[in-house]
């Protein structure tokens, strides 16, 4: 299968490589161009994208630090408290200052002023903290005291529990996240005495923390101006800039594991949101903010430069595009101009190549062309006259083959008759072969379809005389007698139907002389019914390698002069048949007398 697919390539490629050689040069430097540019456009772009990820992920980082660093100032903010809670519990004035209240009997003045002194010890310390709102205080008797501003109280299944956890730890500090059922911070621990290191127990500390101050004094550290944040615990949410943002939040980005970051798109936006776990509180932080606001000069850069290696490579693929028909023009036009030689238009060719001709390899190339062009149009017109020339004496000696043959012919038949002693038709003849010979000594080489009938009439006016009853001759022309026909045409054929067909027979032969008018042709046709040729006789005649016989001057003088005056324009069909006779068809194409008649009899 591997090496289907490889043979099919080979093939593919193959066609399109031959696809490419018949491209214009052109076009083949464009594609050059485009390709090339384009793999290093590709490469570019390619590049600088990665980079720009790699940029973008050292932002990425960069805001998930500064959620860090915001989570460890919360977090400090957060051990404030703690350390403010172990100081109360283990501080000596108000370890003495409690054991003293705790031997005292509640409710009298020695109990109200020692409780009073405690209070002030309280404020004293609150006074130190801005992280607290309050403390309340509880004695093993269950009394309260609560110092600092009033966050409401703190409902009752909630107090009992957390003071539940504080008795079991002994000691230790332990803190409440918010909640919907209490929306602050608490935390605590139970005070042992440790003045004496009896570790008895002096009361509960319970202290509330306004989580949103302590966010809100921190949260100018994020340094996205439009930033949204929200933190949430396993107990519900702790703080959200916008009610509603954390189920928002928490849903759009799919938050899992312990950092990362999201880009989200919502109502047509994209939202950069980069999220927190602490491991201190078990707290998750997410700063949600518009992506542009931060990422969006790099995505404008990143548009820009790509936009300008576009722009870079359009206006260069336009400027080769230039170049190219610049370069090409030359040789299309020399390339034309090759077209039009092979028409035979040399001064066609040489307008094509008209303008001022440049010094480079094109322009010495149009140069060498042009002088070729004239060297061969000078050979071709020297050439040509030279033919014409020899065109015109070949058809004279061809023109005067006919004079003496048929000279000889008619003289033989008036001798004839005198001898038969028929003066008066001797006289007949006489006076019909002085008008056959002076047209046959006419120099011209076209006579009328009109004159070319009125002399093949006083040759056949000779013949009857000659052959009587043996012989009947036929003339059908229905033409106009306008139509040009090279001259001693229909005679030389007649002449050979009475040689080949009434001499070798013994009954009356008819021989038939039809002219007809086509629409851009003369179609003549010269019958008769004598004996005919055998297949080998005419194969021989058409080929013209049968020779004359008698006097005659063979069919294939007419031929040739039909050639040389139509070109290949002149049809000449020569058919028989045993005991059928023999039949000459000429076609040749209509030329009018008016316009062409003096130029063929002067000899052209």
């Amino acid at each position: 299968m591997r090496k289907g697919i490889c043979e099919y390539g080979k093939r593919l490629a193959r066609c399109w490589y031959s696809r490419y050689r018949d491209w214009k040069l052109a076009a083949k430097m464009i594609l050059m161009y485009v390709v090339m540019l384009g793999a290093c456009f590709l490469f570019s772009v390619t590049a600088l994208q990665y980079s720009f990820n790699i940029y973008d992920s050292k932002l990425y980082e960069k805001s998930l630090l500064e959620l860090d660093f915001f989570t460890q100032q919360v977090n400090r903010s957060l051990d404030e408290v703690e350390d403010l809670s172990f100081f109360m519990a283990v501080d000596t004035k108000i370890q003495e200052q409690l054991t003293k209240i705790k031997k005292m009997k509640h409710f009298t003045s020695e109990y109200s002023y020692e409780i009073y002194q405690f209070r002030m010890i309280l404020n004293t310390e609150l006074l130190n903290s801005n992280m607290i709102s309050n403390v309340l205080y509880t004695d093993g008797e269950g009394t309260r005291l609560l110092v600092g501003t009033d966050t409401g109280s703190i409902p009752q299944r909630l107090y009992d529990s957390f003071s539940g956890q504080l008795h079991q730890a002994q000691g230790a500090y332990l803190v409440h996240s918010p909640s919907p059922e209490y929306p602050y911070l608490l935390s605590g621990r139970d005070i042992r005495k440790h003045i004496d290191a009896s570790l008895e127990y002096l009361g509960t500390l319970l202290i509330t923390s306004d989580v949103t101050k302590m966010i809100e004094k921190n949260i100018d550290n994020l340094e996205a101006e439009s930033s949204e944040l929200c933190i949430y615990s396993e107990e519900g949410i702790i703080y959200e800039s916008r009610e509603g943002l954390t189920e928002q939040v928490v849903s759009m980005a799919q938050i899992q594991g312990t950092q990362g970051y999201r880009i989200v798109k919502q109502d047509g936006q994209q939202n950069f949101v980069c999220y927190l776990k602490s491991s201190r509180t078990g707290w998750t932080y997410v700063n949600v903010f518009p992506y542009t606001e931060i990422y969006g000069q790099n995505q404008r850069l990143r548009r820009m430069i790509f936009c300008g290696f576009l722009l870079l490579f359009v206006t260069s693929a336009l400027a080769l595009k230039k170049a190219a028909h610049i370069i090409t023009k030359p040789l299309e036009h020399l390339s034309k101009s090759m077209e039009i030689v092979e028409t035979g238009d040399f001064t066609g060719a040489k307008l094509m190549l008209e303008g001022g001709a440049s010094r480079d390899e094109i322009g010495l190339l149009t140069q060498e062309f042009q002088v070729m062009l004239d060297k061969i149009d000078y050979l071709i017109h020297e050439n040509y006259e030279k033919q014409i020339l020899l065109k015109d004496t070949k058809y004279k000696m061809l023109q005067a083959q006919i004079n003496p043959h048929f000279l000889y012919n008619t003289l033989n038949s008036i001798n004839w008759m005198i001898r038969a002693k028929k003066n008066d038709e001797a006289a007949e003849m006489t006076v019909a072969l002085g008008v056959i010979l002076r047209s046959a000594l006419n120099k011209q080489q076209f006579f009328t379809i009109q004159e070319e009938l009125e002399n093949l009439e006083k040759y056949l006016t000779i013949q009857k005389y000659r052959y009587r009853n043996r012989v009947v001759f036929q003339v059908d022309a229905c033409c106009s007698g306008r139509y040009l026909i090279p001259h001693m045409t229909l005679q030389p054929l007649v002449e050979n139907a009475i040689y080949h067909g009434v001499e070798k027979m013994l009954t009356v032969c008819t021989i038939s002389v039809t002219v007809r008018e086509e629409e851009a042709h003369l179609w003549i046709q010269v019958a008769d019914d004598g004996p005919g040729m055998t297949q080998e006789e005419l194969d021989k005649v058409r080929t013209f390698t049968m020779q004359p016989k008698g006097h005659g001057i063979g069919l294939k003088n007419i031929y040739e002069r039909l050639k040389m005056a139509f070109n290949q324009d002149a049809e000449f069909q020569i058919d028989s048949a045993e005991k059928k006779g023999t039949c000459v068809t000429i076609r040749i194409p209509k030329r009018e007398a008016e316009k062409e008649h003096d130029e063929g009899t002067s000899g052209r």
